[in-house]
């Protein structure tokens, strides 16, 4: 199609266009990565010893063992049970916290970089901005967690529907990131909460036609780079050139999809 083609070319010319904001936007990807890790590293950890404590005490309880003397330690024992599956929860949500504000920071950054990209906008930051950016995300993280619900209540109730599931889980999370990029390519376009959302869903389906080969492009091309540069991956450092090629592709991506989202 004209649209997607002309886009695709004028997208590699914006991309290398402003030097310093694509360098402000690859080095905002980079910390979204290295704050995943840092975060999840921090917190694997605490999870690993919450487990161990679990997996203690669980193999020191026998209840038939128990006496009447004994009842106080046996109480002792699951008290300590208790706070340490509220410790998991607790670190679950902790996890999950900082992964969403981190992603508010960093990926609402680059969002914005991308704007100033295609619009060729002088660099400044608004407050505003960034709170819609974090409802707006709230929103779809919503939509994103009723998955591990439906997940936790498949598993619940039918442990052999397997096969369905992993169906499910798939087609859902190819869909979420369908609308979960189009409303973030619609809010920068307009900067209005509500209306990205509703442009991102009424827009998806009607221009279905447009943006599926679109991302198909897209993924056509982290694919085909991504097999080019495999052969770097087990040269001692020179994994950067594949992740420095691959913050690059990001951004354009975001390009990408902003411009022809400017013209449907």
């Amino acid at each position: 199609m004209k649209i997607l083609y002309k886009n695709f070319i004028k997208s590699f010319e914006f991309l290398f266009s402003n030097w310093k904001y694509l360098l402000f936007g690859v080095l905002s990807d980079f910390l979204f990565l290295v704050s995943i890790f840092t975060i999840w590293f921090f917190v694997s950890n605490k999870l690993i010893e919450n487990y161990n404590i679990l997996q203690e005490m669980a193999g020191s309880i026998n209840p038939e063992s128990v006496t009447a003397g004994g009842l106080q330690t046996l109480s002792g024992q699951l008290d300590v049970i208790n706070n340490t599956i509220k410790g998991i929860y607790i670190y679950l949500f902790i996890f999950v916290l900082l992964i969403f504000v981190s992603f508010v920071l960093f990926n609402g950054f680059s969002w914005l970089i991308t704007k100033f990209i295609v619009n060729k906008e002088k660099f400044r930051i608004k407050l505003d901005y960034f709170i819609k950016f974090s409802g707006l995300s709230l929103v779809l993280l919503l939509f994103l967690l009723l998955l591990f619900y439906f997940i936790f209540q498949a598993v619940s109730e039918d442990v052999n529907a397997k096969l369905i599931l992993d169906i499910f889980v798939i087609t859902y999370i190819i869909i979420w990131i369908y609308f979960a990029a189009l409303s973030y390519a619609y809010y920068v376009k307009d900067e209005k909460f509500w209306k990205s959302l509703k442009n991102a869903f009424f827009s998806g389906i009607k221009r279905i036609y447009i943006f599926v080969p679109l991302f198909v492009i897209i993924g056509f091309v982290f694919f085909v780079l991504s097999l080019l540069f495999s052969i770097f991956i087990n040269i001692p450092f020179f994994f950067i050139i594949p992740l420095i090629v691959f913050l690059v592709l990001c951004i354009w991506a975001r390009i990408y999809l902003l411009l022809v989202v400017k013209e449907v």
